[in-house]
């Protein structure tokens, strides 16, 4: 068993986190700022060297009514794309709401300094899609 990768979508960042190999522990990594799709793969590539990844995780931005729109749509275009660049699966995470709830957590711990919240929000939702899947497992549609 392998470390997971998880990632905060989005169309200029990308939130990281990734697991112990055990699969008990989450860690937030630097955020990626988007580029081109090539260099995102390929940023992301190393890590997934680097951490010893077997398993990707990617959250899912739902609508409040848990419909897809068209970020949900990219999010899935880009986990696909990530899968075939590493060889590795990827699982679809719910993410509805947490980047309020990291806002919320941020806000806790730095009350004053809106620059430093907004700097580690993407980090800290990557954390908490992990932790979801860790404990709930991946995004399944109802029928």
């Amino acid at each position: 068993m392998g470390a997971i990768l998880a990632l905060d979508f989005g169309s200029k960042r990308l939130g990281v986190a990734v697991s112990d190999r055990g699969r008990d522990y989450v860690f937030s990594r630097p955020t990626l700022q988007r580029t081109t799709l090539e260099a995102d793969l390929r940023a992301l590539g190393q890590i997934i060297l680097h951490e010893s990844c077997d398993l990707l995780v990617v959250g899912l931005p739902l609508n409040a009514d848990g419909s897809e729109g068209p970020m949900a749509q990219a999010a899935r275009q880009f986990a696909a794309a990530l899968s075939a660049s590493s060889g590795i699966v990827s699982e679809m995470v719910d993410e509805r709401y947490t980047s309020i709830e990291a806002d919320e957590s941020l806000k806790a711990r730095f009350p004053r300094d809106t620059r430093k919240r907004r700097s580690l929000r993407d980090q800290v939702a990557a954390s908490l899609i992990l932790k979801t899947f860790l404990e709930h497992g991946p995004y399944r549609a109802s029928p």
